[in-house]
């Protein structure tokens, strides 16, 4: 009887360590689908060049209304002014894209049904995107995610035509306690270059990566901005 109950002991501890990986699995793959789903909706409801004019139209300085723009892209964070449809009114919403302190996190404000009030905040947010602010709330944590970039492409950068990058950004989990720092003399590798941060959605493309703890390759995703995938 002892014998029977160790081997029926030791078939259920295996089973139930294998249904607890199972789980923790699937609920990281849900967090990875959500995370891909909410992109790709803030990607394709970016305001077009006519609704950002119509923004910037509450804002009272002319030097302020020109820098309402579709984008807002840091060295690390990346915010998108899309539509929203809140009670049955159309309305603004601001969400993005950055590293916590224990993975990527995706921000967002709460429906600003007020035109002006939309602008005074995507203001605040466009004069330094890798700034955080209290008029943001968390919507989604992936723990697992460690390190983000981004490049957001245009279809011409001069006259002459051809492809290139208006502004990209890298952010990662910052060391953990008691991780060594390096010597004085050790390479650190460069930031990605950032450019403009006024970015309007007219024949524009963003690719975001996010790389997983202990895996390879990243979960790439691209979209046009304000179109389809």
């Amino acid at each position: 009887m002892a014998l029977v109950g160790l081997m029926a002991w030791r078939g259920m501890d295996a089973m139930i360590r294998g249904r607890e990986i199972i789980d923790r699995r699937a609920n990281q793959d849900a967090n990875y689908t959500q995370l891909v789903q909410q992109f790709e909706r803030d990607c394709q409801s970016v305001l077009g060049r006519d609704e950002i004019s119509s923004l910037a139209s509450a804002v009272s300085s002319s030097a302020s209304a020109s820098a309402v723009s579709a984008i807002a892209a840091g060295s690390k964070n990346i915010w998108f002014l899309r539509r929203y449809r809140a009670d049955n009114l159309d309305a603004w919403l601001i969400a993005g894209y950055g590293m916590g302190p224990a993975g990527l996190q995706r921000w967002t404000s709460r429906p600003l049904l007020q035109r002006n009030e939309a602008a005074v905040l995507w203001l605040s947010i466009s004069r330094d995107p890798d700034l955080s602010s209290g008029d943001l709330l968390v919507s989604l944590d992936v723990p697992m995610v460690v390190r983000q970039t981004f490049a957001l492409q245009t279809l011409a950068t001069s006259g002459a035509g051809g492809g290139g990058i208006s502004a990209s950004g890298t952010g990662s989990l910052p060391p953990a306690t008691g991780t060594p720092t390096p010597a004085p003399n050790t390479p650190v590798a460069p930031m990605p270059p950032v450019t403009v941060n006024n970015l309007l959605p007219t024949q524009q493309g963003i690719v975001m990566q996010w790389w997983l703890k202990d895996i390879a390759l990243p979960i790439t995703r691209s979209c046009l901005l304000g179109g389809a995938l």
